[in-house]
């Protein structure tokens, strides 16, 4: 009988799990056109009604492709998403490997590649900045080779594209390969959990007081919902989409913009929502007392 429940609860929490759209984070050298291909994506694939009503920079937003889902974070470099991994953060499904073709393998983009291998997560090579003369990108493959990326055309099994975020070339065929990857990881979240996640980007508005982004993994976060995020704890003031439009709820791989933390979170914690405010403040401060420990055990 307690077997029989068991394989229950295990189909129940099967039949919980939904299809979600991918998590991409973009990593490579400092120059070679990152930011620009996000901001491409993000101007072209965004209502511009929409689109307008930005007003300052967050570090993740969502775009509607083909009918599908497709949500990218935009950290400051690999050493930021190490950092989040470190605090077991593990915010991307998909890499995106950006290299110029004109300038091929730079230090950074070593570092950028070993810290995709350490995540251990699927990635793909942008081969950027296509539309300048005399480029090689097949010099560019052939560098990354030596790096252990054998991409497609060369015989293995890393998709690779070559794009310009300057005229929009080869972009649509990336969002395209983007699908491809995620459908092939059979991406799932289990939407009847409490929800959780990672702290992307976190400030303190001098109107709104802490303000943060968060990118939900599992469960549906609600308005009025209690969390917690590391040290720090809170009740969901305010709910919003990545445009800053009131929500009630937000989904699986969802990047949304709360108010209501006691104290900012740091970038890269955990979230987590609780059933109460009491509980959500009692697990902060163990977390805290628990830190503090480990930090006074290490000197």
């Amino acid at each position: 009988m307690v077997l029989n429940r068991a394989m229950k609860g295990k189909e129940k929490n099967k039949n919980n799990l939904k299809s979600r759209p991918p998590v991409v984070v973009f990593l490579g050298h400092v120059d070679h056109g990152k930011t620009a291909l996000l901001d491409y994506i993000r101007k072209t694939n965004v209502v511009k009604e929409e689109s307008g009503g930005i007003t300052q920079h967050i570090g993740a937003y969502q775009i509607k492709f083909q009918g599908k889902k497709i949500t990218f974070i935009d950290t400051p470099g690999h050493e930021a998403f190490s950092e989040m991994r470190k605090r077991g953060a593990k915010v991307a499904d998909i890499a995106i490997l950006v290299v110029a073709a004109d300038e091929g393998v730079k230090p950074q983009t070593k570092e950028a590649i070993s810290c995709i291998k350490k995540a251990g997560i699927p990635f793909i090579v942008a081969i950027n900045k296509i539309d300048k003369s005399q480029v090689q990108p097949e010099r560019v493959k052939k560098e990354l080779l030596k790096e252990g990326v054998k991409v497609e055309n060369l015989g293995g099994e890393i998709p690779s594209q070559e794009v310009s975020a300057k005229t929009g070339q080869g972009i649509d065929d990336l969002l395209e390969i983007i699908l491809l990857v995620a459908e092939m990881e059979k991406l799932r979240a289990d939407f009847s959990k409490k929800a959780k996640g990672a702290v992307i980007e976190s400030y303190l508005d001098s109107l709104r007081g802490p303000t943060t982004t968060l990118l939900v993994k599992e469960g549906i976060l609600k308005k009025d919902n209690a969390i917690r995020a590391g040290s720090s704890y809170g009740k969901i003031k305010t709910l919003e989409d990545f445009l800053g439009n009131s929500i009630q709820e937000g989904l699986p791989s969802s990047p949304v913009i709360v108010t209501g933390f006691e104290q900012v979170p740091s970038i890269g914690e955990r979230f987590f929502a609780e059933k109460d405010l009491k509980i959500a403040q009692e697990k902060a401060l163990e977390e805290k007392s628990k830190r503090k420990k480990e930090k006074e055990a290490v000197f």
